[in-house]
Formats: C-alpha cells, structure tokens, sequence
C-alpha cells in the first residue's frame, strides 16, 4: 500500500473513532436533557433502560454519579468521580469528571463555612476549646482516616496516623462553635471524638492532698490549694467517680559526649513524679495526690505499712494499694502518657491552663499543664 493510501486509512480511523464517541454522546442526549430539567426520575429510569444494553458504560456510570449528586449523596458521586479518573480514557469525560469534582469541593466548602459562621455565633461559640479523637479499632481506620482526611483537608496517609490505637489524642484547638461542627461530622461517620472548653477547668476546685488523717466510710484530707491556703475536706468513698493516674517528667540538663568527645550540653529526663487524681463530681471537685507532696508518716490510715526510711516508690505504692482497697470499683483512666505527648506540641494553648501543681523546679515544663487538661477532660467526659 502506498504511503498515501496509510494517510487516508488513518484519517479515516480517526473519523470513524470520532463518529463513535458522536454516537455515544447522542445516544445518551435524553438523560443528559432529564439531568438539566432537575427529572430525576425519568434520568435514572432512561439509565436503567440503557444499562441492559450497555452494563459497564463510563458515560452511563457518569450520568449515574449526576444523579447521586443531585439526591444528596454527593460523598457516592465522587467516589464514583473519582473512580473514573482512574480507570477512564475519554478526554471529554475526564474533563467532566474533573469539572464535576471541583464543584462539589466548592459547594461543600461554601456549606461548611456557612455552618461554622452559625455555630460561632452561638453563645460560647468563640471560646478555646480542644478537639479530642477518642481510641478507634485498627479495622475501623482506613475508612475512619479518609471521613477525617475530607473533613480537615488532610492527607489520608497522615489523617490515618492521627487516628489513636489507645487513649485521647488532643487533635485541634480552636473555637469551640467550629470544633462542634467537626465533631458531628465525625460522630455521624462512627468516629469517637469530642470537644471541651478551657474554660470549664476553671470551675473546678482542685485541692492538693497532704495527708488523710482518718478513715471508714468517711475520710478527711487534709489540703491546700495552688495558692497555698491550707484546709481540710471530709467525704465519703462513694463520693468518688473517676480515678486519675499519670507521671510527669522532670528535665535537667546533662552532658554528654558526641562523636569528637567534646562536652555537649542537653535536656534530658532526670526523674518522674506520680499524681493520682481523685474526682468528687457533685462537689466539682478534685482530690490531688503527689509522691513528693504527700506526708506519708502524719496518713492515720498508712502509718502501721509506712517505715521511717522507706522508699519513696514503695510508700507510693502503699498509699495506691489502699485506695484500691477504699474504691476498687472506681475505673482509673492511666494513658495520660500518650496524651501528653501529644498535648505538648500545643505549649501557646497549655500556657492558658492552671495546673495546680506547684513543683519547684528548674525548667518550666508544659507537662503539668497537660495533666491537668488530662484529668480534667476525663472529670466532664466521665
């Protein structure tokens, strides 16, 4: 065959090509004329007709997204955008796709600014709050990480390494009438999560323990608070809903030696100290036990297990083994540790937070603010 005659059979395959795609778009003119009219009925009906001739047809499967979109089920029509993106040639149906996918990401984000203005304005609306995603099963994360990753703009790679295995994550801190928004939204798609005000832990009293002097169904503590006015409260065991564990770290500066062996200067972790929250909720109070501030020789109710020159960490123990025995039936919350991990990378937010724990030390830490969000947080969850 002459170079000239493959010419012409290769304008004419290009036509024909042409005349088919022509035919396609012709041959679906009704449905694409029902979508325009908002006849939605009649659209999935004409769908349904050509189905039986045309199962797996793109432009079909398109059409059927519309449709979907237009009932409200915009998060199925751009799955199924989505999916032809991936899987389709067409250059026009690609381009529809596109156009299609960029719209509803424009009207979604129109709809949820419109609704976090409404929620702003409600009263306490623009108060600080903390956003906190709750444990979820690993089975439960990938389709849990993609609700999330759509829900903030995220990546689904980095939204899935939010998600906690176990305990809280503090996730976001911003205005309380947004981060509700946010927090129905992932409540709708069975993601645990909630948010607090910071200025609800302002109304608790907190109270520093120094020792309990006496014991039965009734105990009395004796107190101070973070100013240092000294009292004491008497309660019964019963009134004690929640127990709170944790240990916050204190820093020193160390030196070291790095490669070349000269002296190099770091912070490093030279020690903990243990608390142990005790939550009266009808008297919106809570009880606060430290290893370095508890007098373990004036507790009436530890004085025969606790020895003159006794270790710190065994008369700890001591002291826990007996509010185990007072209250074993109280759930104690433990995972302050992955919490405050992540709670410290929010120090702007953490420096707003009384701790009510004074300490001495050397360097300031975020931690002790972090406990005390910790505890307080499970104090208004529980």
């Amino acid at each position: 065959m002459s170079s000239q005659g493959i010419i012409h059979s290769k304008k004419t395959l290009k036509l024909t090509r042409n005349n088919i795609r022509s035919d396609s778009e012709i041959m679906f003119e009704e449905i694409v004329s029902a979508i325009e009219q908002q006849d939605y009925t009649t659209a999935k009906q004409l769908i349904t007709n050509h189905q039986h001739q045309f199962p797996d047809h793109p432009w079909l499967i398109f059409y059927t997204a519309r449709v979907k979109e237009a009932e409200g089920e915009r998060e199925t029509a751009q799955k199924t955008y989505q999916s032809l993106l991936r899987e389709c040639s067409n250059r026009k149906l690609l381009s529809q796709a596109r156009e299609r996918l960029l719209q509803l990401k424009t009207s979604q984000q129109q709809q949820q600014e419109e609704k976090i203005t409404q929620a702003l304005a409600q009263p306490g609306g623009k108060e600080i709050a903390v956003f906190i995603l709750s444990a979820i099963p690993s089975e439960n994360k990938k389709s849990a990480a993609q609700t999330l990753a759509n829900t903030f703009q995220l990546d689904p790679y980095n939204a899935r390494l939010q998600l906690p295995s176990r305990g809280w994550r503090l996730f976001r801190v911003g205005a309380m009438g947004e981060l509700l928004y946010y927090s129905k939204i992932l409540q709708q798609a069975d993601i645990p999560c909630f948010c607090t005000a910071l200025s609800s832990l302002d109304t608790l009293n907190v109270f520093q323990v120094q020792y309990f002097k006496s014991e039965g169904d009734q105990v009395t503590a004796r107190c101070s608070t973070s100013n240092g006015q000294e009292g004491s409260i008497t309660f019964n065991w019963s009134e004690v809903k929640a127990k709170v564990q944790g240990r916050v770290p204190i820093f020193e500066q160390v030196v070291t030696t790095d490669a070349r062996r000269k002296l190099k200067r770091k912070s490093g972790t030279l020690d903990y100290v243990q608390f142990y929250d005790l939550h009266l909720p009808e008297r919106s109070t809570v009880l606060r036990l430290c290893d370095q501030k508890y007098q373990f020789q004036q507790s009436f109710s530890l004085s025969e297990n606790i020895q003159k020159g006794e270790t710190l960490r065994r008369n700890w123990l001591e002291l826990l083994n007996y509010l185990e025995e007072k209250i074993p039936d109280v759930n104690c919350w433990d995972d302050f540790t992955p919490f405050g991990e992540g709670a410290i990378e929010f120090p702007q937010m953490l420096r707003r937070i009384s701790s009510h724990i004074n300490l001495k030390r050397r360097y300031d830490t975020s931690w002790d603010a972090a406990f005390h969000l910790y505890s307080g947080l499970v104090f208004f969850v529980n």
